[in-house]
């Protein structure tokens, strides 16, 4: 879908319709634990196929703008989830730019709790645990041409 105009990055958090226009990347491989954001070191490795296609994507325009999107299961109460699902965004943001050399002025995050389950359960389902990945660069004015 072609972009009628900019954004501003909060715009684009705080709006599925916005935030549907970039494609996500769910990261299947990276479940989290229940209750935890950490990411054990052993699966810190499942990132490099998202941070060498990130590094490429960055050679060519330095001012790419990555959300990564922090989710939970729906167990537990929202406010605890929305909590947990921030730091679980946080966690991968760090790692990418620990483990990979990423800079994190290109990343930003946002958690969204239990609102968008993948598996429509109140159960406490793995999959739900998960992080997402878009590439928003094409919604957002360039962080250069912000001021």
């Amino acid at each position: 879908e072609r972009v009628q105009r900019l954004y501003s990055i909060d715009e684009v958090k705080r709006s599925a319709r916005v935030r549907d226009i970039a494609r996500r990347i769910d990261l299947d491989t990276l479940n989290f634990e229940f209750g935890s954001a950490s990411i054990p070191e052993t699966e810190v490795q499942k990132l490099e196929g998202v941070a060498s296609a990130m590094e490429k994507l960055l050679e060519k325009n330095p001012a790419e703008t990555f959300l990564i999107e922090g989710h939970t299961d729906a167990v537990g109460r929202p406010e605890a989830n929305l909590a947990l699902s921030d730091r679980r965004a946080e966690a991968v943001a760090e790692a990418l730019t620990n483990a990979f050399n990423i800079p994190p002025e290109n990343l930003t995050t946002q958690g969204y709790g239990e609102e968008y389950l993948k598996v429509d359960t109140s159960e406490p389902e793995r999959e739900n645990r998960r992080v997402a990945i878009r590439r928003i660069t094409s919604l957002v004015a360039p962080v250069a041409s912000a001021n």
